[in-house]
């Protein structure tokens, strides 16, 4: 017989069980709380910075044409 970890309460039926997203097992009725306790402790981070393709049909778009044409 397990125990909630957020709560305290004894789990005696895999329906009382909830696994949250570490991987513990939560009772039904702490499941959401635990889930954002969880959010709150994560470091907020930034998006990575996206570099933007460049253009294949820009301005360059003839520099190699050079050696086909004569």
């Amino acid at each position: 017989m397990s125990a909630c970890p957020n709560c305290g309460t004894k789990l005696s039926c895999g329906c009382q069980k909830k696994k949250a997203s570490n991987g513990t097992f939560v009772c039904r009725g702490c499941i959401t709380k635990y889930e954002r306790s969880l959010q709150e402790q994560k470091p907020h981070t930034q998006p990575a910075k996206v570099e933007p393709k460049l253009n294949v049909w820009g301005k360059d778009r003839y520099k190699n044409l050079h050696k086909f044409i004569k």
